[in-house]
């Protein structure tokens, strides 16, 4: 059974993850204690998305800090 995690599990893992279970363990213990919604299409396709929008802002945010740490260094000079 696959399901998104609503909290953080510290055995399975943190808010938003998509695990696999079995189906017993999914059924008598997780869902009756509210900590995860069962994987459906209706909420796969923005979850993927939301994984990817994290995905690009985590490259963006590192590039921004390779370009910051480049200027850092440099030294410009003005005039003759």
């Amino acid at each position: 059974m696959k399901v998104i995690l609503k909290q953080n599990v510290p055995s399975l893992g943190k808010t938003g993850d998509l695990i696999k279970v079995n189906d017993g363990y999914g059924r008598n213990y997780l869902i009756p204690k509210g900590l995860p919604s069962t994987l459906t299409k209706k909420i796969s396709k923005p979850l993927n998305m939301k994984k990817r929008i994290s995905c690009r802002r985590r490259q963006r945010d590192k590039t921004a800090q390779d370009v910051a740490a480049k200027l850092a260094n440099l030294t410009i000079t003005y005039g003759s």
